[in-house]
């Protein structure tokens, strides 16, 4: 990316966390010395140069900056991808395996970008297009689609396709469609495997099924599953975690790779995925970002 290409910058901040406004506000310094013009979002006042609602953000962007942890970027990838633009995840707050660059490694990786120096790292992204639901728009995911019950005590019914062959029809929470990216999240809590993200594939995890058949898929990056809501109860499509979607009995959501990856700028001497897997899991071994070794635990060693 050369020095004239990089003109408008939106960032995406964790309005919660001080930390991350007050990182926010450097960066926006940082880039308004070098006449490069800024953009948040209207609820996170970080000093840009306009603010914009979600609809509007993306138009016009070269780089999309997330400042705050893995959700935050999450809810950034969804922008990166509309605007077809590098996401930067500037982690403040706990280790995450996404947003990786501390605050102040910004600056130097921002001077790298200007001078089209920075590497780039593509990750497979999913979309959920429905049929028989009172929404129409699909659904976009860097981490996962789940499709799940709507009330505690019930279960759901999801008679499930891969490339238009009847596999099972699932008796469940819900079943996951993961990323190699979203492996390691709610697929994973729910028994799935981890998969290393330079891995094309997708993961398909039923959670807490009732039924013998309780394990993962891991299908081709050209599959496409198709979920269908059978029985009595509806269900709620929610991607990365956003706001469900309703499904009612006899809707159908086909979940496929998306067109384009999403792209993640990445720094020279990054940690591999597999030292991030050992630190967030605790596995013996050496922490590479300093942190406890491998026998302590939060509040005392074990």
């Amino acid at each position: 990316m050369a020095e004239s290409q990089l003109r408008n910058v939106g960032l995406v901040v964790h309005g919660g966390r001080e930390g991350a406004l007050a990182a926010a506000r450097d960066i926006v310094a940082w880039l308004r010395n070098r006449a490069v013009s800024t953009r948040s979002l209207p609820d996170e006042d970080v000093g840009t140069a306009e603010a914009r609602p979600a609809d509007a953000f993306q138009d016009g962007l070269d780089l999309v900056i997330s400042v705050g942890g893995d959700g935050t970027l999450l809810r950034a990838a969804r922008i990166a991808d509309g605007a077809r633009v590098p996401l930067l995840g500037v982690n403040v707050g706990r280790l995450g395996f996404l947003a990786e660059v501390e605050p102040a490694e910004v600056p130097g990786i921002l001077e790298e970008l200007l001078a089209g120096r920075t590497g780039i790292e593509e990750r497979l992204a999913l979309v959920a297009t429905p049929e028989g639901a009172s929404w129409t728009e699909p659904e976009w995911a860097l981490n996962e689609v789940i499709v799940e019950k709507t009330a505690r005590h019930r279960l759901i019914t999801l008679r499930t396709e891969i490339d238009g062959e009847h596999v099972t029809t699932f008796s469940a929470d819900g079943v996951i469609v993961a990323t190699p990216t979203g492996s390691t999240a709610y697929s994973f809590s729910a028994r799935g495997p981890i998969v290393a993200p330079d891995l094309a594939c997708l993961v398909l995890t039923p959670v807490s099924p009732h039924m013998v058949f309780d394990r993962a898929m891991v299908l081709s990056p050209g599959a496409e599953v198709t979920l269908e809501v059978w029985g009595e109860e509806p269900g709620l499509l929610s991607a990365d975690g956003r706001t469900g979607r309703e499904l009612p009995v006899g809707a159908r959501v086909r979940i496929r790779r998306a067109d384009r990856p999403i792209r993640l700028v990445r720094r020279d001497r990054s940690p591999s995925f597999f030292s991030l897997v050992r630190e967030k899991f605790w596995l013996p071994g050496e922490a590479p970002h300093g942190g406890r070794g491998p026998t302590e635990r939060p509040g005392g060693t074990g």
